[in-house]
């Protein structure tokens, strides 16, 4: 059974503090006066509350619609942050770990390395996104999934794990620190999370 101040909360989560008030007093006065409307027909306050709560809406939903009407473009700059975040973080990764191997070297990946491992983040993760989005806007309740770090981070665990394998199959084909290549999917889902969690706090900040 919803509760009002829970089901509003869910409506305007994520939302700048201004209009969230804004609309947390509009919501409420529009389902008190449906609530007295539904009593003065001879239901109860609770029977009239959830009635209200049902004719207004799936709470989950419209707090998607009040975000894209506040910031149309919110999930699109997440992702291409995280999409390049995670690319500078794996450029970073190969640059010092062939560093350690082969210090000296050139060890700076050429333009079109790059631009094709973001592109290989862009789909994979645009992808999950769809899957993980969908998921949000169904009705089926699956507490645990709506979780990001669930989510990303619980599969890819896996497909590493199973990756991983290989290195104790042939260890010798890893060498000179190859074998972090095994690990590419966890570590990318782990820091495509955190770059999930500091764009939340950095734009909520911001507001």
């Amino acid at each position: 059974m919803k509760n009002l101040d829970q089901y509003i909360a869910v409506i305007v989560a994520g939302l700048p503090l201004e209009e969230k008030e804004e609309i947390q007093e509009e919501i409420t006065q529009h389902i008190n006066e449906h609530m007295n409307e539904l009593m003065i027909k001879g239901y109860s306050e609770q029977e009239s509350l959830q009635m209200a709560i049902k004719a207004f809406g799936n709470e989950k939903k419209m707090n998607w619609e009040m975000k894209k009407a506040v910031y149309p473009f919110y999930k699109i700059s997440r992702f291409l942050w995280n999409t390049v975040f995670v690319t500078l973080i794996f450029c970073l990764l190969s640059y010092f770990i062939m560093e350690h191997h082969n210090p000296g070297a050139d060890n700076i990946a050429p333009l079109s390395s790059v631009l094709g491992g973001f592109f290989i983040i862009f789909f994979i993760a645009g992808m999950a996104e769809l899957v993980y989005e969908a998921i949000q806007l169904s009705s089926v309740k699956m507490k645990y999934i709506m979780n990001p770090w669930v989510f990303f981070f619980t599969p890819s665990i896996f497909i590493g794990g199973i990756m991983f394998l290989a290195y104790f199959q042939k260890p010798e084909q890893y060498q000179n620190g190859l074998w972090v290549d095994l690990l590419v999917v966890p570590i990318g889902a782990f820091f495509y999370v955190i770059s999930r969690q500091i764009f939340k706090q950095l734009f909520n900040r911001s507001i």
